[in-house]
């Protein structure tokens, strides 16, 4: 009867409503390398139908307001998960939730397929995790909030997204431009293709040289190096995952599904970046010559970018609370001048 109570109210006066129904909200919380136990506030949570098929699990995501009565929305959009440490997104929501509040921003964080807080079902999460289905549920959830706005939501978004998070908000602020303010693309900002940025990922791999699946050093075996060192072979490799999209075969931790999806995924439409874009890269990265180029087709197509490229800093902008904190920083000028603030 509860459950049915709430729902008459989500559906009557917009799901905002639903997040004041009870005290309990979502706090921040800084974590280091262990992620904390913690309970999710029930009237922080919410759920979507997915529109693929009727038997695929809901959408589940986040909602914290902040403190003013009109405000933006911030998307947060995580780095990628493998089988090792698939956790729930709840974590990354608290890490940047003080930040956002403090700029007057409500957040929401997405759970990947699969993922519902403490539950996590590794089945349904191998089979379907992809940076298009990501991409897709981030879709699903934009478009209700466009039919059924919280109440003091002022229609705009600000896309915030790190690592594989990047490519996502990179989309979402280009297909929903007229409703964006700002985007941070935090270690994600590419124009090289999946293919490419993989290689030259592999690249620096051999030259750290780390054991392999075989237990030897990765420049000792014979099989991993000419596979990973040897760009015909890498290719031929490549253009097997594409036409085998199998969910049980692995390459570097993730699914040949995993990546042919990524090895498809669309590159940068600059036209539609019409809002100011924020691109943070540290000089370290495997991305950064990649970051490089975005920037520059970014600059020659008019769009408002700027750019942090972070001497000292490899891809783990989380190391850096002064990077952050810059980010932060360029975020609230943006919001000054749309006279947000």
């Amino acid at each position: 009867m509860l459950s049915y109570l709430k729902n008459i109210i989500f559906v009557c006066l917009g799901f905002s409503c639903l997040a004041c129904f009870g005290d309990e909200v979502i706090t921040p919380y800084k974590y280091l390398d262990e992620l904390p136990e913690y309970s999710i506030p029930a009237n922080a949570r919410f759920s979507l139908s997915r529109a693929v098929t009727d038997d695929a699990p809901e959408i589940v995501y986040y909602f914290s307001r902040p403190g003013g009565t009109t405000f933006p929305i911030a998307i947060l959009c995580g780095g990628s998960s493998d089988l090792s440490n698939i956790a729930s997104i709840i974590h990354f929501h608290r890490y940047f939730l003080q930040e956002c509040t403090d700029l007057g921003l409500a957040v929401i964080t997405l759970e990947q397929w699969g993922v519902d807080g403490n539950k996590i079902d590794k089945n349904e999460w191998i089979s379907h995790y992809t940076r298009s289905q990501r991409l897709q549920d981030h879709r699903e959830v934009i478009n209700e909030l466009l039919l059924n706005p919280p109440a003091g939501w002022n229609g705009n978004f600000v896309f915030i997204g790190v690592s594989e998070g990047g490519p996502i908000v990179t989309a979402l602020s280009a297909e929903y431009s007229a409703n964006t303010l700002a985007t941070i693309n935090w270690s994600g900002a590419g124009n090289w293709s999946w293919r490419e940025e993989l290689w030259v990922f592999l690249q620096r791999l051999i030259q750290v040289n780390p054991e392999c699946p075989h237990d030897k050093k990765l420049s000792d075996c014979q099989t991993c190096y000419e596979l990973v060192g040897v760009r015909e072979n890498y290719d031929a490799l490549m253009d097997f995952i594409i036409q085998n999209p199998d969910s049980n075969e692995y390459f570097l931790n993730m699914t040949y599904l995993y990546h042919a999806d990524a090895l498809g995924f669309s590159l940068p439409v600059y036209d539609k970046l019409k809002k100011p874009f924020l691109v943070v890269t540290g000089e370290l990265d495997t991305i950064v010559d990649s970051s490089d180029q975005f920037v520059k087709n970014a600059e020659k197509k008019g769009v408002p970018i700027s750019y942090h490229r972070v001497p000292n800093m490899d891809h783990y902008v989380r190391k850096r609370p002064d990077v952050i904190e810059a980010s932060f920083a360029w975020l609230l000028e943006q919001l000054k001048a749309g006279g947000f603030q």
